[in-house]
């Protein structure tokens, strides 16, 4: 039997569960998930092989319309894995609104040539009554290959769907080695997971005007720490914000907030890098850092 190869891009809005379809398709945690809309700011490449296939999955940033730099940046993250696609995963929410970004993303996809997929995820929050509503008010909206309920958290329908995305996968040798799983590298995902406990612990207070940036990582060396274990990893990162409110938020009472961040995240790092972790954090405000391209060409969003 001939290889099978494919690129594989997941599109839709924020918060419909892109980030965690794809950590539950790799089987390894590569994108930072949060309740918070628009935790993905780049694409991610998530690559999974099974039989004599090998699909390599886009994650990328939900459709928004946003008025910074950042935003914009963001959104041209979307149009080249949507250019860059064999198939097409349009992801939306069992439970959520149909609006004007999706007509906006339908519009769009009405014209690709590849094979576009309708998934409808997170089944297992509404009746089947609803789901079917969900299948006639999207069916029309473009010539769908497959429509697809899924449920990404509970891992509900993902063989089926695989199975599809298999058979529709052109013959052609795979891209990566059978030991690549992702082009994130460990400084990046450890960048998202401390970005992911900001949101995750911060909830509505402190928006997408947040970013961090690993500042130290130490292996061995000077910057060392003499008290660590050897065989570690030291990470010190900065928690780069837009306002001193938002500072003083993460910063929290007497420290509280910004101790927890940090504990949470360094428990993620450890689990991650598989090696003692130590995680020093620091908070910064840069008023108007998300509309300065050098800042965003310097963290590569």
């Amino acid at each position: 039997m001939s290889r099978k190869y494919a690129t594989v891009a997941i599109v839709g809005l924020p918060n419909v569960g892109k980030s965690t379809f794809l950590n539950v398709m790799v089987g390894e945690k590569i994108a930072a998930v949060s309740q918070t809309p628009q935790t993905t700011r780049t694409k991610i490449l998530g690559v999974v092989n099974q039989g004599e296939a090998q699909l390599a999955f886009l994650d990328t940033p939900g459709i928004h319309r946003g008025k910074y730099t950042l935003d914009k940046r963001m959104m041209a993250h979307v149009d080249i894995a949507i250019a860059e696609a064999d198939i097409i995963l349009w992801m939306v929410d069992s439970d959520g609104f149909f609006g004007p970004k999706e007509r906006e993303l339908a519009k769009r996809l009405k014209s690709v040539k590849q094979p576009v997929y309708l998934l409808i995820n997170k089944i297992d929050l509404v009746a089947t009554s609803s789901l079917l509503e969900k299948v006639v008010a999207y069916k029309d909206l473009a010539s769908f290959k497959e429509i697809v309920p899924i449920g990404a958290k509970h891992k509900q329908n993902i063989e089926p769907l695989w199975e599809l995305l298999q058979r529709d996968a052109p013959e052609r040798e795979w891209q990566y080695s059978e030991s690549e799983f992702t082009d994130q590298t460990e400084r990046t995902l450890a960048t998202e997971f401390i970005r992911e406990k900001v949101l995750r612990k911060t909830r509505e207070e402190v928006p997408h005007g947040v970013a961090v940036i690993i500042t130290e990582w130490a292996e061995e060396g000077v910057d060392y720490p003499e008290d660590m274990k050897p065989g570690g990893v030291f990470i010190r990162a900065t928690v780069l914000c837009d306002r001193e409110g938002h500072r003083k938020i993460l910063l929290g009472k007497g420290g509280e907030m910004i101790k927890d961040i940090r504990q949470s995240a360094q428990r993620e790092l450890k689990k991650m890098l598989q090696r003692p972790t130590r995680l020093e954090l620091y908070i910064k405000v840069d008023v108007g850092w998300r509309d300065k391209q050098s800042k965003l060409d310097w963290m590569k969003i």
